[in-house]
């Protein structure tokens, strides 16, 4: 009787592997002890060899001979770590991946969550501002994918009329998924 339904497990394993979750384990699952960004950056030197899992935009990214040496603009994460698209950050943080990291794929505005122990801070300028960046030695890190322009129709099926002139010019609707705004304050 197994040998008849044999196919029919093998399909019930393959969709059961399907729907597993590709971010690893170590993203998807937070430290003990959630550090804060903002406390980090107030007194570093407390938190030194600290556990976190921090995540955001990508802002830079610097290849060593040693190290990717990435600056991110933090967002809070969601229950999996994936990075919010809020407006608001709490600031910045550098992370150095041990590898190489081609700058063509880690781009800007790219999204991602490392995973590290704080190794201290370093203070470069914003502009003419001197910013304290917390610096984690990533262990695990995710590229998360890029979002992707889907056709949504503004109106439900039961608004379409076939008998109404409506022109061509207004289809297709192209929808993307919600992303935070830049704004700039001159002052």
């Amino acid at each position: 009787m197994f040998l008849r339904f044999y196919p029919l497990w093998l399909l019930c394993a393959a969709l059961l592997a399907s729907c597993s979750s590709q971010v690893p384990l170590n993203i998807r699952q937070a430290p003990d002890d959630s550090l804060l960004l903002v406390a980090v950056r107030e007194s570093p030197d407390d938190f030194q060899s600290r556990e976190v899992r921090w995540g955001g935009e990508i802002l830079e990214i610097v290849n060593t001979e040693s190290f990717t040496e990435l600056t991110v603009l933090d967002r809070p994460l969601s229950k999996n770590g994936e990075p919010s698209t809020t407006d608001s950050s709490p600031g910045r943080f550098i992370a150095q991946i041990p590898d190489f990291i081609d700058p063509e794929e880690y781009t800007a505005e790219r999204r991602i969550t490392v995973r590290g122990t704080l190794v201290g801070a370093d203070t470069r300028k914003v502009g003419e501002y001197p910013y304290v960046y917390p610096v984690v030695k990533a262990t695990d890190w995710y590229l998360w994918p890029k979002p992707v322009a889907r056709l949504a129709d503004p109106y439900p099926w039961w608004y379409y009329d076939p008998w109404w002139y409506s022109p061509w010019y207004h289809y297709p609707y192209y929808h993307y998924p919600a992303h935070p705004h830049r704004h700039h304050h001159n002052k």
